[in-house]
């Protein structure tokens, strides 16, 4: 049984790891995503603010068009941060999940070891009385 058991505990450790790795990639492109957003709004915004100052009326169409080609890909790089953050959501559940599956199998070795050890500590103190009474009734003493 303890061989199963550490086999089962190895096969939890290795399925825990694999879901670290996938949670740390599925953070790092979350954060790129969020990076890839910001560095487009703070272009947008900057746009904005150049026009101002802007007071040709070809200028000015042009930026209003390539802000609202930006405004577009923001849109869609938002949508793409959405599903970045839903996947390291469930990515994060399945490591929490991981995570309890291996600590419940360490759990159930630990009680195994527990149970055992008690059993060998009984069957050695039922040795020890049994040598003791053994003793005393050769002595005579009964």
């Amino acid at each position: 049984m303890r061989d199963a058991l550490s086999i089962l505990k190895r096969i939890r450790h290795y399925r825990k790891q694999g879901a670290e790795h996938a949670f740390v990639e599925a953070e790092q492109a979350r954060e790129v995503q969020e990076a890839r957003v910001m560095e487009i709004e703070a272009a947008v915004s900057a746009s904005r603010e150049a026009e101002e100052g802007e007071e040709d009326a070809v200028w000015l169409a042009q930026a209003a068009s390539w802000r609202m080609k930006m405004e577009v890909r923001l849109r869609g790089e938002k949508g793409r941060l959405l599903e970045r953050e839903q996947t390291v959501d469930n990515r994060q559940r399945e490591l929490v999940c991981a995570n309890r599956e291996h600590r419940v199998v360490e759990r159930i070795i630990e009680i195994n070891d527990e149970r055992r050890s008690l059993e060998d500590r009984r069957r050695e103190g039922r040795k020890l009385d049994a040598m003791g009474s053994q003793r005393w009734k050769r002595k005579g003493v009964s």
